[in-house]
């Protein structure tokens, strides 16, 4: 049985590579940066890929959560980094929650779209006002979630659970990546999972 360190550094590293897996899919690259016509003829041509793809995100994103909260079980020893361990879990769950709805909902109206397109059916206002509160949620998903990781890289710094400079790096991660959505407005929801797999990486490894 493995201890409550090891487990948490197989589950964040495994979600990681689950979200990684589920991107796979060479016929969906293109999905990312298409315009809309064309990412919705790929969709409804890979209609089982693409739900494959929101279900591995949202595994993974339940594994990752699965992970801190393993973490967390490892330093009950000590209060006050449990403490803080428990705040950045559920940061990071309710962002999670937010990051799950979106994958559900896409999986599901993207191919909608797709058909009512091909019948030539008027989407509009309807597409409008789907995309705006998608948007909504992504962007709540990548703040809430990028913080919630710069503040795991600090407490696990401070509390020696991993080696400084891993920490460091991770949390250098989750703060670009909200400097990013800051500046642009978007953000690449892959790179949310590297900060959770390198912490994942140093817990196997044994780097404290």
């Amino acid at each position: 049985m493995p201890d409550a360190l090891t487990l948490a550094g197989v589950l964040l590293t495994a979600g990681a590579l689950i979200g990684a897996a589920a991107a796979s899919h060479p016929a969906l690259w293109p999905v990312w940066s298409a315009p809309r016509e064309e990412r919705l003829r790929i969709v409804g041509a890979h209609r089982l890929a693409w739900i494959m793809l929101n279900a591995g995100f949202l595994i993974a994103t339940v594994v990752t959560a699965g992970g801190l909260a393993a973490l967390a079980t490892a330093q009950a020893e000590d209060a006050g980094v449990t403490a803080a361990l428990a705040a950045v879990i559920l940061a990071y769950a309710v962002g999670g929650g937010l990051w799950c709805a979106i994958v559900a909902i896409r999986s599901l109206t993207t191919p909608a779209l797709t058909d009512l397109t091909a019948r030539g059916t008027d989407t509009e206002p309807a597409e409008t006002l789907l995309n705006a509160a998608q948007s909504g949620l992504f962007g709540a998903y990548s703040l809430l979630t990028a913080v919630a990781l710069v503040a795991l890289a600090v407490v696990l710094a401070v509390a020696g659970v991993v080696a400084v400079p891993v920490a460091v790096v991770a949390g250098l991660i989750a703060g670009v990546a909200i400097a990013a959505y800051l500046v642009t407005g978007d953000s690449v929801p892959a790179v949310l999972y590297l900060p959770t797999i390198l912490i994942g990486i140093a817990l196997l490894a044994g780097w404290t």
